[in-house]
């Protein structure tokens, strides 16, 4: 078994041994689409073209409620030097821990997103489209997160608003066809952010030991 694999491993154990933050994430993902409702009214003329936007929205907040966790205890606990000690190279180890944390945040919300698309009237021939962009998107914004409190959230809102707005615009295609060019263009945020953002974060992870070893 490869060293990424290891890692990939212990995460999906840990994030499942912690689901109490995945429980977070899909609970601060349903009230905040539940509260729409309530707050204007179950009129479907005005939830339905509001629908897709609510969806997005929640899912960036909800993603952006667990960044503060993705490294946190691996730093705290010392696990970041003895990967830095073994033969997984640091950008690796950052891909296999957003890995992990799409598939315990998101994944939750990806199968709770036809009953709140319901329950906001929204077209049900736009659902594979938003469901397709949504996996684009929040993969794009965990890709973009590396860790640092409260103020990482803040200072990736303005990094996922590509994400959010070519996001929305995929998930309702005039056309009603599934790959349009706004989903290219997600697709295409994702990738740059696959090949940028590991090196990145491992900077940071690698910043951050040589501060605590001093």
């Amino acid at each position: 078994m490869s060293p990424f694999e290891v890692q990939l491993r212990r995460d999906l154990r840990l994030g499942w041994a912690g689901r109490g933050d995945m429980a977070v994430m899909l609970g601060f993902f349903l009230i905040i689409l539940t509260l729409v409702p309530l707050a204007v009214g179950p009129d479907a003329a005005f939830l339905q073209p509001i629908a897709v936007p609510m969806i997005w929205i929640a899912a960036m907040l909800s993603s952006l409620a667990g960044f503060t966790r993705i490294f946190s205890e691996d730093v705290r606990c010392g696990w970041v030097d003895q990967v830095a000690l073994s033969p997984l190279p640091l950008p690796l180890y950052v891909i296999a821990k957003a890995a992990t944390h799409w598939v315990i945040g998101a994944v939750p919300m990806l199968l709770a997103t036809p009953l709140m698309a319901l329950m906001l009237y929204m077209d049900t021939s736009h659902l594979p489209a938003l469901l397709l962009a949504l996996v684009l998107g929040t993969a794009a914004l965990t890709e973009g997160a590396r860790g640092g409190g409260g103020l990482m959230a803040v200072l990736v809102l303005p990094l996922a608003m590509p994400a959010l707005i070519f996001g929305a615009l995929a998930s309702a295609p005039a056309d009603g066809g599934i790959v349009t060019p706004h989903l290219m263009l997600l697709g295409a945020v994702l990738a740059v952010l696959l090949a940028v953002a590991p090196f990145i974060a491992a900077a940071a992870l690698s910043e951050t030991e040589s501060e605590s070893g001093a």
